[in-house]
């Protein structure tokens, strides 16, 4: 069980030039980029970066790709300092992640803007502790399973603050997002935070299992990156292709919202390989996404994370955010969101 507080280096070491062909070489091998488009004739092509084949599998299952000028190749990562190995490997254009890897972004100087920016409606993240615990206070000195340089870590130093407690007073379990619910089902550790169906899973077998905190219940809020690299936006044909995808994200998300049902099914069930048991209590816990204008709050909000992630020893020191905006995209995009509909 590691036990040693990672440091900045170590988040870096994942999305760093150096390290990044033999990173994204590993996220990679497993599900080769597929293509999803409409007129195949076009020489635009947008290679974007996923997480667990969620935006590939949202798009198709919406149709929100019909018609599309353009080609978009899906590579597929495993988290958000992967996602950066893409960019810092020059393999994507565009990629989606959490807050922390975006700020992580900046740090490691990757030449990328914000183009998007998206707010969880409902618990998506929870801070789940084992029969027994029932405070964040009582996890000091004990095991917490958090993935380092991710949004999952962002939001447990987050948790663990509303009760005086930084990342040195407990032992950090360092697993990837996908064993976040093993490290609490085999005991590895005494809470870890944990996606909706990794929650249901175990709550299953331990009802009294208790919910410590919810990405609603922190702050600063926590809010979904979507990063261009500048490349791709000083490219006339790309940057009108990343627009127009936007949309057609945004009309994603609102049939996501309209048929939860089938999104359960089609993603939890199918892609995730949930049992019906888990997908209803997914179903349940909500977990669907608005997109927001790029605001001033919205900066503030990240660079609070990156302060306290320094404060609780998850970072060795605090930098400023503002490269990662563009005043220009930022107007690009808010007259995007301004323009479509938004469900819910």
């Amino acid at each position: 069980m590691p036990t040693a507080i990672p440091r900045l280096a170590r988040a870096l070491a994942l999305a760093g030039l150096a390290a990044a062909t033999g990173a994204l070489a590993s996220a990679c091998s497993s599900a080769p980029a597929a293509t999803n488009t409409a007129d195949t004739s076009s020489s635009v092509v947008i290679n974007l970066g996923d997480q667990q084949q969620d935006l590939q599998t949202l798009l198709t299952a919406a149709g929100a790709l019909k018609g599309a000028p353009y080609k978009v190749n899906f590579l597929e990562f495993d988290s958000g300092p992967l996602v950066d190995a893409g960019f810092a490997a020059h393999r994507i254009d565009l990629g989606f992640m959490g807050d922390l890897p975006a700020s992580l972004a900046v740090k490691s100087g990757l030449p990328v803007v914000t183009v998007a920016v998206t707010r969880s409606i409902g618990a998506s993240e929870y801070l789940l502790a084992r029969p027994g615990i029932t405070s964040i206070a009582q996890l000091r000195g004990k095991p917490v399973a958090y993935t380092t340089g991710t949004a999952e870590q962002a939001f447990a130093l987050r948790a663990l603050k509303t009760a005086g407690l930084t990342q040195t007073d407990v032992h950090q379990v360092n697993v990837s997002l996908l064993q976040l619910g093993t490290a609490l089902q085999s005991g590895a550790a005494v809470a870890s935070v944990v996606s909706a169906e990794q929650k249901a899973d175990y709550q299953l077998e331990h009802p009294d299992s208790k919910v410590l905190a919810t990405i609603q219940t922190v702050s600063p809020p926590s809010y979904g990156y979507v990063l261009a690299t500048k490349a791709a936006l000083a490219d006339p044909g790309k940057r009108n292709a990343i627009g127009d995808l936007t949309r057609r994200l945004i009309q994603a998300s609102n049939w996501q919202k309209s048929h939860q049902a089938q999104w359960v099914t089609d993603y939890y069930v199918t892609v995730e390989h949930q049992t019906t048991a888990v997908a209803k209590l997914v179903l349940a816990a909500g977990g669907t996404e608005t997109y927001v204008p790029i605001t001033a709050a919205v900066q503030g909000a990240l660079q609070q994370m990156v302060d306290i992630m320094a404060s609780s020893g998850g970072l060795p020191a605090s930098f400023s955010v503002a490269p990662l905006y563009s005043a220009a995209e930022a107007a690009r995009y808010d007259a995007i969101v301004r323009a479509v509909p938004q469900h819910g």
